[in-house]
C-alpha cells in the first residue's frame, strides 16, 4: 500500500499568523488532552490581499475544510473533531474549519532522516507494520503536523477536489 505525506502548499497566498492569539493550546492536540480544548475556538489569523483557502492547514495546528473532515470520519470513525473559526478582525472576514484530532503513530523506520537537533525529518520511511490498516493519522512525537494519508484516504480527497495541498510518496518497509 502506497502512503503519502499531506502538507499545505505555500505557494498560494494563504492565511498566516493563524492562532497568534492561543485560543488553541497546541500541547493539548492529541487523545489524551483533547478535552482541554474548547468544542469551538475563535482563532485569529492574517490574510493577504488575494487570499486562498486551502482544504488542508498542516501548520501551526492542523485544520481542514468541512468536506475532508467528512471523509475523515469516513475513514477513521473514531477521530475526534473541533469546530475553528478562522477570524481577521479587521476584515472581519471569516471561515469555518476543523480541527481532527488524529491517531498519532509511532511508525518511523531507522531509515528516517532526521534534522540536527531531531526535531524535524527530513525523509520520512515508515515502517509498514506500524501503519498497516491505518487510512490516516499523524506521526507521533512531533509538534509539527507530520499528515500521512494511505492511497484510498487520498483518491477520496483527490475525487472531492480537495485544493492547495501537495503530496510526497512516501518510502514503506
Amino acid at each position: 500500500m502506497k502512503y503519502f505525506l499531506i502538507e499545505t502548499d505555500e505557494k498560494n497566498y494563504i492565511p498566516y499568523s493563524i492562532n497568534k492569539n492561543r485560543a488553541v493550546d497546541i500541547r493539548y492536540v492529541n487523545r489524551e488532552y483533547a478535552y482541554k480544548i474548547p468544542n469551538c475556538c475563535v482563532v485569529d489569523m492574517k490574510t493577504p490581499i488575494d487570499v486562498f483557502f486551502p482544504g488542508i492547514f498542516t501548520e501551526p495546528i492542523l485544520l481542514v475544510e468541512e468536506m475532508v473532515a467528512n471523509v475523515i470520519e469516513m475513514y477513521a470513525p473514531e477521530t475526534i473533531f473541533k469546530t475553528i473559526y478562522l477570524l481577521e478582525e479587521e476584515s472581519e472576514l471569516h471561515r469555518t474549519y476543523f480541527m481532527p484530532i488524529l491517531e498519532e503513530v509511532d511508525c518511523l523506520s531507522d531509515k528516517t532522516l532526521r534534522s540536527r537537533g531531531g526535531t524535524e525529518l527530513l525523509q520520512i520511511v515508515l515502517k509498514e507494520e506500524a501503519v498497516k490498516k491505518k487510512p490516516v493519522f499523524r506521526v507521533a512525537g512531533f509538534l509539527h503536523t507530520y499528515l500521512i494519508g494511505q492511497m484510498d484516504f487520498i483518491e477520496s480527497i483527490l475525487r472531492r477536489d480537495v485544493r492547495g495541498i501537495k503530496l510526497k510518496e512516501l518510502e514503506v518497509e
